[in-house]
């Protein structure tokens, strides 16, 4: 019998260490290597996102899960090259630690990471059997697109974001999403009792996860049961992560287009930015895809997405978003709310603000999409700076993941823009 897929997130193989320098690579584990691969070190739906596992699965996703297309265009934005040697970059962390870019890179569980300047590559690695053609689940960067497509809906007419989320999915009308406006969930800011805790197997978010998998009882039906509101916060007032937060707009842009996100996202964005690789979303066992967390594609596509947003929506000969739709994804906003639900540093001093699910950080003009286990879009408007990185870290959330990767980032665009 399989193990229940919560207690799946929390297991790992006792034969791998989580603190050394540099982590072994899923063909140094064994992972799926054999014909076929010993029981142990085969990855399946259920142990895919687990450490070690996930070092093979989040680059092999649609090889153990159902997933949709998301096809390219008629052209591929070309990518220009400048290298610079980023790797011998000497960084010094708060706590003294000092490091190279080089070699922080390869204790991180770095699956990929490029920095574009000034619209240039200066800087691009792959670890981990890792290709420029292999697509990453990105998990949570999924929700920064989401939020992207219906900010161009809100433009175009279609979504109005003063409207309540049950104007247009009257199915959640009596739940904590029906009373909230469409820019509530946009920045998260909707009131709703909801654990996101990756290491308790009885939060909200285990039963989310669980929807997904076979037999269960999908995303549609799993945000129809979340209809307990915060005891302190109303609508509105006070910044709260919430991954089903995405999925409602997810469910918003279908009800309005009529199509698939996959499809949205092609029309809207991919084709026109000219990526080089089609992405794909995970779908949960009832054809609906994963708006907040689901898309996989290339280290290069997100960083051209990326970089189209630095030009103000410009890139591949085409104004694939509107000035002011990329405007408004970099002008930071909501600081006031930002930190008022977390007892927690982080929030103010390494992040300082979220909006149209995108987060701000501190100190800095830069905005970013932000995924577990490591995955980053990083626009940094002040460097001219865009940095993608693809990631299968043991952990979801820790301090290298969320604290060094950032100051990595800034001392980056900080030495490029110098």
């Amino acid at each position: 019998m399989r193990k229940p897929f919560a207690a799946l997130l929390l297991c790992t193989l006792s034969a791998v260490s989580t603190g050394q320098d540099k982590p072994e690579t899923a063909r140094e584990l064994g992972l799926m290597v054999g014909s076929p691969p010993p029981v142990a070190r085969q990855v399946t739906l259920e142990n895919f996102m687990t450490p070690p596992y996930n070092r093979w699965g989040l680059r092999h996703l649609r090889e153990v899960a159902p997933t949709r297309s998301v096809p390219t265009g008629d052209s591929v934005a070309n990518l220009d090259s400048r290298p610079v040697d980023l790797a011998s970059l000497e960084v010094t962390f708060p706590d003294s630690r000092t490091v190279t870019v080089g070699e922080w890179l390869e204790s991180a569980y770095t699956d990929g990471f490029l920095v574009m300047h000034e619209g240039d590559v200066v800087f691009e690695r792959y670890f981990n059997d890792q290709t420029p053609a292999s697509q990453h689940l990105m998990f949570s960067v999924t929700k920064s697109f989401t939020g992207t497509m219906l900010l161009m809906l809100i433009e175009q007419g279609l979504v109005d974001e003063s409207a309540l989320v049950s104007k247009y999915v009257p199915e959640l009308a009596k739940t904590a999403f029906g009373d909230a406006a469409i820019s509530d969930m946009l920045d998260m800011t909707n009131s709703i009792f909801y654990n996101e805790d990756y290491y308790n197997p009885d939060a909200h978010i285990t039963g989310f996860l669980m929807a997904m998998m076979p037999g269960g009882e999908g995303l549609y039906s799993n945000l129809q049961t979340l209809t307990e509101k915060h005891d302190k916060y109303q609508h509105g007032e006070a910044f709260h992560y919430v991954t089903p937060d995405p999925e409602v707009l997810g469910w918003v842009i279908r009800r309005v287009t009529g199509k698939s996100l996959a499809d949205n996202l092609h029309e809207m964005i991919w084709a026109p930015l000219g990526a080089e690789q089609e992405g794909y979303y995970w779908l949960d066992f009832h054809g609906v895809e994963m708006a907040g967390g689901g898309l996989a594609i290339t280290l290069r596509d997100a960083a051209r997405f990326g970089q189209m947003i630095l030009q103000d929506g410009q890139y591949n000969g085409r104004q694939v978003l509107s000035t002011e739709v990329a405007q408004r994804i970099k002008r930071k906003r909501n600081a006031e709310k930002f930190s008022l639900y977390y007892d927690d540093d982080w929030y103010g001093e390494v992040a300082d603000s979220y909006h149209d699910q995108w987060w701000g950080y501190a100190g800095v003009n830069a905005v970013a999409a932000l995924g577990v286990h490591g995955q980053f879009i990083y626009i940094n408007s002040d460097a001219n700076v865009v940095i993608s990185k693809h990631t299968s870290d043991s952990e979801a959330e820790s301090e290298r993941i969320d604290g060094e990767t950032a100051f990595i980032m800034h001392a980056i665009a900080s030495h490029l823009s110098h």
